[in-house]
């Protein structure tokens, strides 16, 4: 498996992971994606990448060359919550794989890599994942991490749990190139 930037012809080979209706059971509104919305994903990749440093790298299977789903950070909008609180998230960690990769480690995996990236190379002091309470596979992979339950929240107008890691507690993995 490699995390790779994304460029602009990406999005037709994501497509079809972006009108799954398994993946995106704990995604908004679990509706497939438009074309429109697929291409603004890939650039939105694409501009993160060029500002930060980083982003939600596509993941492509060595064996097939293959584009299997994302990986890797975002800078996260505020939250209502965080407002009233005063608190901000920062650099958010997510991941989408297609269906049929599911059960075989590759989120975990690519996980710890964008952690490892985000944490080394970026320099970041603490990441947070989300997740709607009902993704019990995504919840795992958190804990996976090592990563620790900080509280329900709302992102987007949907109540999700927040959890987060810092770079100290952080078990690592082998660096990776990007």
């Amino acid at each position: 498996m490699l995390l790779q930037p994304w460029v602009s012809r990406d999005w037709k080979e994501f497509r079809p992971i972006t009108q799954d209706p398994l993946v995106l059971r704990y995604v908004s509104e679990g509706k497939p994606w438009p074309e429109e919305r697929i291409i603004e994903f890939v650039a939105r990749q694409s501009r993160h990448f060029e500002k930060y440093g980083y982003c939600f790298w596509k993941i492509v299977l060595k064996a097939n060359v293959r584009l299997g789903g994302f990986c890797g950070l975002q800078p996260l909008s505020d939250f209502a919550d965080d407002r009233k609180m005063g608190t901000h998230p920062g650099v958010e960690i997510g991941w989408w794989l297609a269906s049929d990769l599911w059960g075989a480690g590759l989120a975990t995996e690519a996980s710890r890599a964008a952690l490892a990236d985000g944490f080394r190379r970026v320099g970041l002091a603490r990441i947070v994942a989300l997740a709607l309470k009902e993704n019990a596979a995504s919840l795992r992979v958190m804990e996976k991490l090592g990563m620790h339950y900080e509280m329900d929240t709302t992102h987007h107008g949907y109540p999700v749990v927040r959890y987060a890691i810092k770079k100290s507690r952080f078990k690592g993995c082998p660096p990776f190139g990007v």
